[in-house]
């Protein structure tokens, strides 16, 4: 975010904080894709992606009057979205494996091929989202949540720690878990030192 956009943010939070709705339609507009995206990798191809971004605004919106500012107002928001996810996850264990047959995959159209696609590679890379999204989904909650905000938001430890609530060692810990687990289930994928890369510190 520029300075201008920060600027921006922070007057829309003055006037939302004061109960400014269109103020705080401005907020949404601001973080609505990263939210949906956090959201997204958390719940897989859920079709509760959408309610669950919905519920995290609501949620911030009636929180609003009590944000102090010590966090980013992004990674408030984040563990709201966050919290909201692992609710839903620890609540509806029906998670099921996306698949080539996924509405939400990129489908090959009639133009791929006049448009330089290539129908086989589309292909190819839904399989292996497919097979990424579902090992991503034998993870627990804590260890998905942490992974996603790391390695897939590119949040540093402390700022992945601050969303979760927990520490910034509890995060580390976490991301080298889920990597052990992660490279015994995708060792076919990627070279073996693949997983061992990344992540902020």
């Amino acid at each position: 975010m520029d300075t201008a956009d920060a600027r921006t943010e922070m007057e829309l939070l003055s006037l939302a904080q004061s109960g400014d709705r269109r103020a705080f339609a401005g907020l949404v507009r601001l973080h609505h894709g990263r939210l949906v995206a956090c959201a997204h990798q958390l719940l897989g191809s859920s079709a509760e992606v959408d309610d669950a971004v919905q519920e995290s605004f609501i949620r911030a919106w009636r929180a609003l009057p009590r944000f102090d500012g010590r966090a980013r107002l992004s990674t408030w928001l984040y563990r709201i979205c966050v919290n909201v996810c692992l609710n839903r996850m620890r609540g509806n264990r029906r998670h099921a494996a996306a698949d080539v047959d996924d509405p939400k995959l990129p489908e090959p159209t009639a133009d791929a091929e006049a448009v330089g696609v290539d129908p086989l590679r589309t292909l190819e890379q839904a399989q292996l989202y497919g097979r990424v999204g579902a090992a991503l989904e034998t993870l627990s909650p804590s260890l998905r949540s942490a992974v996603v905000l790391v390695l897939l938001q590119g949040m540093s430890h402390k700022e992945a720690g601050d969303a979760l609530g927990c520490a910034e060692g509890t995060v580390a810990w976490r991301i080298h878990e889920a990597r052990r687990r992660l490279k015994d289930l995708l060792s076919d994928l990627v070279e073996p030192d693949a997983l061992a890369a990344g992540g902020g510190a």
